[in-house]
């Protein structure tokens, strides 16, 4: 439901979240490795580069040659900076309309519960 609402926010950027969430981890660094983008999104390789296809078809990204470990480089093209900062700015909007609903603490809360989780694993 909450993947629903953002899609449907990002619509008009031509990006879904789990689209957006890739850019953005691509855009930290200037250079970034498949395997470094895996384990930031916490995605295995294989999901991950089924996840760039559309993304590199769209030339949104750009895959690079093998670098240290033989691992692939990614690299958001400059179409996909323009579409990040179109789609960031409207996912700060829904953003801010579902914590206006759902509450600023409330969302505190589950974010901090959220991370207690991942530190598990």
């Amino acid at each position: 439901m909450m993947t629903r609402a953002y899609d449907e926010a990002l619509r008009p950027a031509g990006l879904n979240a789990s689209q957006l969430a890739i850019l953005a981890a691509i855009d930290v660094d200037e250079v970034t490795s498949i395997a470094a983008l895996s384990k930031r999104l916490a995605m295995d390789r294989t999901t991950l580069s089924r996840n760039l296809k559309p993304l590199q078809k769209a030339r949104l990204v750009r895959l690079g040659a093998e670098g240290w470990k033989r691992s692939k480089t990614v690299h958001v093209t400059g179409e996909g900076r323009q579409r990040l900062t179109r789609a960031t700015a409207l996912w700060e909007t829904a953003q801010t309309a579902f914590l206006k609903r759902f509450g600023k603490t409330e969302w505190k809360r589950v974010e901090n519960d959220l991370k207690a989780i991942i530190t598990l694993f």
